[in-house]
C-alpha cells in the first residue's frame, strides 16, 4: 500500500484541528474532510451503480458522520463518510462538496447513526493481527476483549434485462459471515452454537447461557451477547 505522505502545512493544520473534536453522533457535523483529502483522494464517478433498483453497495446508503484512523494512527473526526462494501472503498465529501474515494492507507473507521447515536466500527483486514491469511475486506467489530467478534459483509451484484426492455437492471444482495479472533487465529463461525466448542475453557457456561437467554443466532445481537459474556467470564 502507498506510504502516507505529508503535504506542506499538513502537520500545522493537524495540530489546529486536534484542538477541537466534535461528536460524530451529532447532526450538525461540519465539513472537515479537507485534511483527509490532503493525504489522498480521487473523485468518484458513479459508473457501476447507476442501474441499481434493489439493494445497495454501501454499508448504509445514507451519508454518516464518522471518524477515520489512518495507518499511522492519526485520526480525523466529523467527516461525512460512506463505506462501499462491494469495492471495499471509503467515500467522503471533499472540501468542495464533491464525493471522493480515499486512497491512503486507513486502519479503521467509525460510523455514527445520527438518529440513534449507534456507532459502527470497521477494521481493514490489513490491520488484523492474525497468523493466517484473511480475505481483503472491511470487517465490522461487534465485540472485543480476550476474544474479538467480527463480521464481513459479502455483496453480489446481478444484472438482468426484463423482457421487451432495453434497460438493464441491477440487484445487489448482501450476506454476512461472522469470525472470531482467538489467540491471533481468525476463525469463521457459521452458527452460534459452534462458539462453545471454539472456546472450550468456558464451553459449558456458554451452552447454558445460550439456553438461558434463548439465543438463536439470527442476528448480530445474539452473537455479540454470547461473545461479550465469554469475555466477562475470562476477564474476572
Amino acid at each position: 500500500m502507498k506510504t502516507l505522505l505529508f503535504l506542506p502545512g499538513f502537520l500545522f493544520s493537524l495540530t489546529l484541528y486536534s484542538q477541537k473534536t466534535i461528536d460524530v453522533g451529532k447532526n450538525d457535523l461540519p465539513n472537515t474532510s479537507g485534511s483527509l483529502y490532503a493525504v489522498g483522494g480521487q473523485p468518484f464517478v458513479n459508473y457501476n451503480y447507476v442501474k441499481v433498483i434493489e439493494g445497495s453497495p454501501y454499508f448504509k446508503e445514507e451519508w454518516m458522520g464518522g471518524k477515520v484512523i489512518m495507518s499511522g494512527g492519526f485520526a480525523y473526526d466529523s467527516i461525512y463518510l460512506r463505506l462501499d462494501l462491494m469495492e471495499n472503498s471509503l467515500h467522503f465529501i471533499g472540501p468542495d462538496g464533491q464525493e471522493m474515494i480515499a486512497n491512503s492507507p486507513i486502519r479503521s473507521i467509525i460510523l455514527a447513526d445520527s438518529l440513534t447515536g449507534k456507532k459502527f466500527r470497521f477494521i481493514h483486514s490489513d490491520y488484523l493481527q492474525s497468523t493466517g491469511k484473511i480475505i481483503p475486506a472491511w470487517y465490522q467489530m461487534l465485540d472485543t476483549g480476550q476474544v474479538t467478534l467480527y463480521k464481513r459483509f459479502s455483496k453480489v451484484i446481478n444484472e438482468s434485462r426484463p423482457y421487451g426492455s432495453a434497460t438493464t437492471e441491477q440487484r445487489i444482495t448482501t450476506t454476512g459471515q461472522y469470525f472470531l479472533m482467538i489467540n491471533a487465529v481468525f476463525t469463521p463461525v457459521k452458527k452460534l452454537k459452534e462458539i462453545p466448542d471454539l472456546l472450550p475453557d468456558k464451553k459449558e457456561e456458554l451452552k447454558a447461557f445460550i439456553n438461558l437467554k434463548n439465543l438463536s443466532g439470527r442476528n448480530d445481537a445474539d452473537f455479540s451477547t454470547l461473545v461479550s459474556y465469554y469475555n466477562s467470564l475470562v476477564g474476572k
